[in-house]
């Protein structure tokens, strides 16, 4: 009895599978000839490319996506624009929207292709940075309003940090600066001298021996694009004795672009605008 209830079973779990004719003959002839391309449920024939993309796919999904990561590789390689000069702008105001698309605009109508690549390129950086005079002059412009203002004290030490791994690491050698920052990194002997740059005669617009002040400059003046920096902004460029600089011959031969564009903007006159 017990015999008869095992093959029962077995019958009923052969009979809960669906076979093709083919599986039957064979099934009866005690073979198992069944291709591997052949369901064993309903007969139906599996392609080539569905065998291979169920027994593969994850290490044809890996390849794909190394392909693509390689292709978006090589031509961010092929069209890359080497910059021309890095400029470190640190001080109260955001670069936000279009201000830095119109900020460069106005420095390329002025500069020149100094890599010799045939194109004129900027890597720029900015770091919003409040003293606490200006943190207190926008808490009582708040409070005019009838609003509070609270700064980001975590956020402005990370500005504060980043940008003195910039000066260590002396990429950015043109610097747009708060003059507080400015004058920190002057009293280091951080700039160049602007004698350097204009020789004996320094130019109307600078602010002393190192820097230029941004709104006095026709520059500033000109470019309205340029007006959403303050007017008290210093620019200087970086000494050759910095540190990351000095005894580097390639940083060195970049610093005289940076120069080259210092002088640009000093000397800027409407009448040569393009």
């Amino acid at each position: 009895m017990e015999e008869r209830t095992l093959e029962e079973n077995h019958a009923g779990e052969n009979d809960d599978v669906p076979m093709s004719a083919a599986m039957r003959v064979l099934q009866a002839k005690g073979e198992n000839l069944q291709n591997e391309h052949e369901s064993q449920y309903i007969g139906k024939k599996v392609t080539w490319l569905e065998n291979f993309w169920y027994q593969h796919k994850w290490h044809a999904g890996l390849i794909v996506f190394a392909l693509v990561i390689a292709v978006v590789l090589v031509w961010q390689i092929l069209t890359y624009v080497r910059p021309d000069v890095h400029i470190m702008y640190t001080g109260p105001v955001a670069f936000i929207g279009s201000r830095y698309t119109e900020l460069e605009e106005a420095l390329i109508q002025v500069m020149d292709d100094y890599n010799g690549d045939g194109e004129k390129a900027i890597s720029f950086t900015d770091n919003t940075y409040l003293t606490e005079e200006q943190i207190e002059k926008k808490q009582e412009e708040a409070k005019a309003q009838n609003e509070d203002y609270y700064p980001d004290y975590s956020g402005l030490r990370a500005s504060y940090g980043r940008f003195q791994t910039e000066m260590t690491a002396a990429k950015h050698m043109l610097c747009m600066l708060d003059p507080s920052l400015y004058e920190q990194i002057r009293d280091m002997d951080g700039f160049m001298p602007l004698s350097d740059i204009f020789g004996e005669t320094l130019p109307d617009c600078a602010a002393d021996a190192y820097g230029i002040r941004l709104g006095d400059t026709a520059f500033y003046a000109y470019y309205s694009g340029v007006r959403f920096i303050p007017a008290d902004t210093i620019l200087a460029v970086r000494s050759k004795e910095a540190s990351g600089i000095a005894g580097n011959e390639k940083k060195l031969e970049q610093l005289k672009y940076h120069a080259e564009l210092l002088r640009a903007i000093a000397s800027f006159a409407p009448d040569n605008a393009e």
